[in-house]
């Protein structure tokens, strides 16, 4: 859950359209849900969350074949009933971009991830590195595809992954404020998940199983495939002021078995 809230965040940044070269501050907040945080194989514990975050970053110009970008988040969300997942935690992220031709965008960053959260346990350093490829297809239709590798070193290793994310996303943009997306992203990866049955012994687990204060119950960690479906929409009230939402359906499957996901955000935000 953790990771995946990260996204909302990190994503953000990583896929917005390029514009004119600036330099500018964002702040905005965030509320959500998630129905299966503690990701349970057959008990999965819903929850809200409310979060914000400031963020500093630099977009370039298409006007030459290659530039940079920068981004700088700091962000933080509190849990409404599993305090224990709340957490700060802040994201650099410098990059290049390639324009080898007028309807195609080449974006390149490393990111490194700081995070501290109430549990200790996933308390965590992350580093990776992103490509993304952006083609435009109308003046306001567009379509892009990516690859993410994450390396995620937790506290306890139970909360530790590594996973690589291949994903594909549509966006059109109706009017010069108003655009949505949808988009599918497959990953192969680490996860710790709870079975939710104290029966099961998950055999070949036990080197990465812990009991978790948090969840209450045992946490497993294992290699696992996810398939997530999400659609998105933003607004641009004016020059400044903006909002968000979205929404992503996930499937998890491993050898402990399979769990599906809901989770949704409705943000506002404001440019200085």
């Amino acid at each position: 859950m953790l990771r995946g809230l990260s996204v909302l965040f990190v994503a953000g940044l990583f896929f917005i359209r390029l514009t004119p070269a600036f330099a500018d501050w964002e702040v905005g907040t965030k509320v959500g849900f998630d129905s299966n945080v503690n990701q349970s194989t057959d008990q999965g514990q819903s929850d809200t969350f409310l979060a914000g975050y400031a963020a500093y970053f630099r977009v370039p110009t298409n006007e030459t074949r290659y530039d940079w970008t920068f981004s700088a988040i700091v962000e933080g969300a509190a849990y409404a009933r599993t305090t224990d997942l709340s957490y700060s935690g802040i994201v650099l992220e410098p990059g290049i971009v390639l324009i080898p031709h007028r309807t195609w965008t080449v974006s390149l960053s490393p990111f490194l991830q700081v995070k501290t959260v109430k549990d200790e346990d996933q308390s965590a350093l992350a580093f990776g590195g992103k490509v993304n490829l952006e083609e435009q297809l109308r003046s306001d239709l567009y379509m892009g595809q990516y690859y993410i590798y994450t390396d995620s070193r937790a506290d306890v290793d139970t909360f530790s992954f590594t996973e690589h994310a291949v994903g594909a996303y549509l966006g059109l943009e109706w009017t010069k404020g108003f655009r949505n997306r949808i988009g599918y992203e497959y990953s192969r990866g680490d996860s710790f998940r709870t079975v939710g049955t104290s029966s099961i012994t998950a055999t070949g687990h036990g080197k990465h199983r812990r009991f978790s204060t948090a969840f209450d119950e045992d946490v497993f960690r294992e290699r696992v495939h996810r398939h997530s479906v999400s659609v998105s929409a933003g607004v641009d009230w004016n020059t400044r002021l903006f909002s968000q939402a979205g929404y992503t359906f996930t499937v998890t499957e491993g050898d402990l078995g399979s769990s599906n996901s809901h989770g949704g955000f409705l943000g506002l935000g404001y440019r200085f």
